[in-house]
């Protein structure tokens, strides 16, 4: 029998590798009387389930008062260590405090036992401390997998999920035209009462509400929704139902986004692309909107979408509201972008980005995207598009 050991702390992701890399008979967490009141076992064995494994009934959570005296911590080893002397351990030191690695490296190094623990670039590495052998896991992390482990919920339906994403891919090659002749102007010229109407319930796109100087994307728009107008005109009208007038309104942004790290997914080292989770506290009925997320290098990344010139928001209180998200999560591994058509970051006499934008999205490691950068990424070949993507969102290029 083998049994696998995990100390726990907030960071979940080291400890789940471990636990799908080894795939033990038996499981035991060591859980301080902190990480008790949070929760933490049962929030990574629910982070478990979703990706596939059941330890409910194989695993035993060792309770730990006195996290710092080591004497304790020990107690803690032996008692569990006797339940199943007879197995094969492993021990995984990552999480838990500094005493608890230390306590827990010297127990099963005296006993003979493999101890690994991760380092911070290489989550999916597991180390041996005791050799030189290093394993890397190759379970692909999942995002509901990783909200579970902070005690979030992913609370749209997987069907609703796989039905808007039907639609978007649709509409991928549209919302590609679009981007590549974007602009501070919207499509849709309306209200915002109108603009809300439209999202919830459709709308009829009167003459003069939907106009573009550019004649591809007239033809484009026309032929995704069918609507009308004369060939040469840069003006069309005609019913939309309410998913067309949202991604009129801006959702073609997000569109755009969704299928572009879709198709480019594997060559870019990122997966479980999603479109519009909707991503609450467990317990908790609030919530907010990730426009497109996915899984990179073992962590969170999501992209806000913001089309339009934005003037309403001059102060780009926007990353306010994107940093107030990702640092809910306590996590080391989130990271945020900000794809906006919008000229309120730029400052008007230099036509820059303004120096308050940047450096607060700096401090908030949250990437700007703009304009200029949409269209280049919209009008790359397909050949180039990875690398585009590469440079533009992960600041590397391909090793040739």
């Amino acid at each position: 029998m083998k049994v696998l050991l995990c100390l726990l702390s907030e960071q979940h992701v080291p400890n789940l590798l471990s636990v799908h890399h080894y795939r033990p008979d038996r499981l035991v967490l060591v859980e301080t009387t902190g990480m008790q009141n949070r929760s933490i076992a049962s929030r990574f064995q629910s982070a478990l389930k979703f990706g596939g494994l059941d330890y409910t009934n194989k695993c035993d959570i060792e309770l730990l008062d006195a996290e710092d005296n080591l004497d304790s911590v020990r107690a803690v080893l032996a008692r569990t260590f006797g339940r199943y002397s007879s197995a094969e351990w492993v021990a995984n030191v990552t999480g838990g405090t500094k005493p608890m690695s230390i306590a827990a490296f010297e127990f099963f190094k005296a006993k003979g036992h493999k101890v690994v623990y991760t380092n911070f670039a290489r989550p999916n590495v597991l180390l041996s401390l005791d050799s030189s052998d290093e394993s890397p896991c190759h379970h692909e992390l999942s995002i509901k997998e990783f909200l579970a482990g902070y005690g979030f919920d992913s609370t749209k339906k997987d069907a609703s999920l796989r039905q808007a994403e039907s639609q978007a891919r649709d509409l991928a090659e549209c919302s590609r035209i679009i981007a590549a002749c974007s602009s501070s102007q919207g499509l849709l010229q309306l209200s915002d009462k109108e603009r809300d109407n439209a999202r919830k319930k459709g709308c009829e796109i009167q003459p003069g509400q939907f106009v573009s100087p550019s004649p591809d994307v007239v033809s484009v728009v026309r032929s995704a929704f069918e609507l009308k107008g004369d060939e040469n005109a840069a003006s069309l009208h005609g019913k939309v139902n309410k998913y067309a007038a949202q991604f009129l309104t801006g959702g073609w942004l997000e569109v755009f986004f969704w299928d572009l790290l879709s198709r480019n997914a594997k060559s870019l080292g990122i997966w479980d692309v999603r479109l519009g989770l909707e991503v609450t506290r467990a317990g908790d009925n609030s919530g907010n909107d990730f426009d497109v997320a996915f899984m990179h290098e073992y962590g969170l990344a999501m992209v806000e979408c913001k089309s339009g010139s934005q003037a309403h928001d001059p102060g780009s209180d926007i990353l306010y509201k994107i940093e107030a998200v990702t640092r809910q999560f306590r996590a080391l591994r989130v990271r945020s972008y900000l794809a906006t058509t919008g000229t309120n970051i730029f400052d008007k006499q230099t036509h820059q980005v303004k120096s308050s934008v940047t450096n607060r999205a700096a401090i908030y490691n949250c990437r700007l995207l703009t304009e200029s950068q949409i269209q280049n990424l919209a009008k790359a070949t397909p050949a180039a598009q990875a690398e585009e993507i590469r440079r533009v969102l992960f600041n590397t290029a391909e090793t040739k």
